[in-house]
């Protein structure tokens, strides 16, 4: 079986930057395939991002090899509203759990009862809202 885990821009970019490897830490929480599903405005912030010449510009093109890799589908969505909203309103509607470490996002998405995953200390993905996948806290 195959679980599909939205992620968003400040997730990826901080595994990238950690040198986390987020598809692996994902399916060893969640005992199970992972498919990224990340919503077009993302995928363009991060190509958006990747054009710079500085360090998160390096690490935002390294993020997008790596997505050509892994099991990732990108999803069109409206363009007109914001990103954090689009993830909370798909994340509630498919009942799916998010990936990010954006502190307003995570609360919201907890309010709604959705998992999360997100990057604790230097290197490990942890999730709130477990339970609700049938996980335990290690």
């Amino acid at each position: 079986m195959t679980i599909k885990v939205i992620a968003d821009t400040s997730f990826l970019l901080e595994c990238i930057r950690r040198r986390v490897d987020f598809v692996e830490g994902l399916e060893r929480l969640l005992n199970s395939r992972v498919e990224l599903v990340i919503l077009k405005p993302v995928y363009d912030e991060i190509k958006r991002i990747s054009k710079g010449s500085d360090e998160r510009s390096r690490y935002a093109r390294l993020l997008i090899q790596l997505l050509a890799k892994t099991r990732t589908h990108v999803l069109k969505t409206r363009v007109d509203a914001d990103v954090d909203d689009l993830i909370l309103d798909l994340a509630t509607r498919m009942k799916l759990p998010v990936a990010t470490n954006d502190l307003d996002l995570r609360r919201r998405l907890r309010r709604e009862g959705i998992p999360v995953f997100y990057l604790r200390g230097l290197s490990k993905i942890e999730v709130d809202g477990g339970e609700y996948l049938g996980l335990v806290k290690e």
